[in-house]
């Protein structure tokens, strides 16, 4: 093998080295998630318009201890448009034990008499580059005055969504909520990043075959040139 021929072929390794590196460094940083077996929401049923008032996000559940990750919780109250009405934020800690984590929001009803829907959205976050462990949406509806001027006392609602303990499992169900998880996107990241170290393998290969066809062409011409 000549002296290009070898330089050509380390670059090559070189190069597959580096996708392979890549390919590996997709996979997810930790293999486990916190598992919630509860999440509870306690609001008003029935508002006057513009009145402030408090809900509160129960949420029971435990998370891997590890001390390298340091999990929070985030409450987002949102309307049905996707505007954010209230968020609030409260540290969970290392995990490592059954724990139960009460978040309020205070919101203010709007001015409007009718049906008001909003939702509750849950979020824990591993403190590593805030990636998100765990996410349920839960849309709620409120009563905003009445169809008469009087005024009503405001009733309290409290919605519970339960799951069938399984520590692996951070996929919860209740009325179809959304569910997103950072092991997901990892996922997709991975697929995406063999599809292109894939199609960088297959270039470098017709690459090498193309440079060894030209080679073996030119051999054969210098010893025609030769022969002649």
């Amino acid at each position: 093998m000549s002296l290009s021929s070898r330089k050509i072929s380390t670059v090559i390794l070189l190069i597959i080295a580096v996708l392979l590196i890549e390919i590996i460094g997709a996979a997810p940083a930790f293999a486990s998630f916190c598992h919630i077996s509860n999440v509870s929401y306690n609001y008003p049923q029935q508002l006057t318009p513009g009145q402030s008032f408090l809900t509160t996000t129960t949420v029971s559940g435990v998370c891997p201890s590890d001390d390298s990750y340091f999990y929070s919780i985030r409450v987002d109250l949102n309307d049905m448009s996707g505007q954010v009405l209230s968020y609030t934020a409260v540290p969970i800690g290392y995990g490592g034990q059954n724990q139960q984590v009460t978040v309020q929001n205070l919101v203010t009803a709007p001015m409007n008499v009718g049906p008001w829907q909003i939702q509750f959205i849950v979020y824990i976050f591993v403190a590593t580059g805030g990636t998100i462990d765990y996410k349920t949406i839960q849309p709620v509806t409120i009563q905003v005055g009445t169809s008469q001027t009087t005024q009503t006392i405001p009733s309290v609602t409290t919605v519970s969504q339960t799951t069938v303990p399984a520590f692996t499992v951070i996929a919860r169900t209740f009325t179809s909520p959304t569910i997103q998880t950072a092991a997901a996107g990892l996922s997709s990241e991975k697929i995406y990043t063999s599809i292109v170290a894939i199609f960088g393998i297959i270039l470098l290969v017709t690459l090498v075959v193309l440079i060894k066809q030209r080679q073996v062409k030119q051999l054969k011409n210098e010893r025609t040139k030769e022969s002649s």
